[in-house]
């Protein structure tokens, strides 16, 4: 896993991601996907070639199934990787900071109900060290998200999957300068549980992939034995529920309900991590704890899809 998931985009023969350590056989590919952007950055950037990440070991530009690299803008004044993106939304001035982690993996983007119209991802965590450790980069990821990409469309998403052991969960934070944060674990979110089973190392859904379930939760054809059957808010269902687990304050020694989770590097004590409910008639345990299955099946139905309406997301204050 490459130390620092920050993209200071580069045309170096290091690859696109220069703030990666292609060096690492296991370092991950970072994808932002829109295809009108990328060309835009690709343009301004004056870089002519969008090949394979030289150092990432058979998981290019195009891997995970063909998701497609795309640039980033360079390092800002706080060294934070930008991202870039295409406009349309609200149109607000600000860029967004983002620090963000996941047990195992996550990618985000910005969207309309419809689908997304940029996504970041790629990130798998595979030992506990990349999940939650100081400094930024080893653990926990960071990213400025300029206006125009965080004004796409009307939905902040977050993807994420999980391996088969021990707990799972997402957390994290996105400050836009002058407004209140937005956390995961906080506020009107929703999520979509597709029940398509990602392992580590597969780089997750394509953009394709997730769009298509993200019509098919819209629509609500997925089956329910499998799926959350489309999209499920903090309101308990017999199709599950988005789950709001610990704040980002409290040590661990053995993973437990209630305390699952280690405290992350620089995200803030309000912060809750966050998952799907997948158990409707929960009587123990945890909804962040694998809960183990005799037959190996996707008993937490991820890959899961979790989305908050532009609503609900402060504005900077005029």
């Amino acid at each position: 896993m490459a130390r620092d998931a920050r993209t200071a985009r580069s045309c170096s023969p290091r690859g696109l991601y220069a703030g990666r350590d292609f060096a690492d056989p296991g370092g991950m590919n970072l994808r932002l996907v829109s295809a009108w952007a990328f060309a835009v950055a690709l343009h301004a950037t004056g870089c002519s070639d969008a090949g394979t990440d030289p150092g990432d070991s058979g998981a290019g530009a195009g891997g995970g199934g063909g998701n497609g690299g795309a640039g980033a803008g360079g390092e800002d004044e706080n060294g934070l990787g930008e991202i870039a993106g295409v406009g349309g939304g609200t149109g607000l001035s600000t860029a967004v900071s983002v620090i963000i982690t996941a047990d195992n993996a996550y990618g985000f983007g910005y969207g309309t109900g419809d689908g997304l119209l940029n996504y970041f991802g790629g990130i798998e965590n595979n030992l506990a060290g990349k999940i939650f450790s100081c400094p930024i980069g080893n653990g926990p990821e960071s990213y400025t998200v300029p206006a125009a990409s965080a004004n796409a469309g009307h939905y902040l998403y977050i993807i994420t999957y999980a391996d088969k052991s021990t707990t799972q969960g997402v957390i994290g934070q996105f400050f836009r300068e002058g407004a209140a944060p937005v956390f995961t674990g906080d506020g009107a979110w929703e999520v979509c549980a597709t029940g398509e089973d990602y392992d580590l190392g597969s780089n997750g859904p394509t953009l394709e992939t997730i769009n298509q379930y993200i019509a098919r939760c819209n629509s609500g054809d997925l089956d329910p034995q499998t799926t959350s059957a489309g999209w499920v808010t903090t309101e308990a269902s017999a199709h599950g529920h988005v789950a709001f687990g610990e704040t980002n304050d409290t040590e661990r020694s053995v993973p437990e309900p209630g305390n699952e989770f280690s405290i992350v590097c620089d995200i803030d004590e309000e912060a809750r991590w966050m998952w799907y409910e997948w158990d409707p008639d929960r009587s123990g345990g945890s909804p962040f704890m694998w809960p183990g299955s005799s037959g190996g099946g996707n008993v937490t139905k991820d890959f899961l899809i979790f989305r908050l309406g532009a609503e609900f997301i402060p504005e900077v204050p005029r």
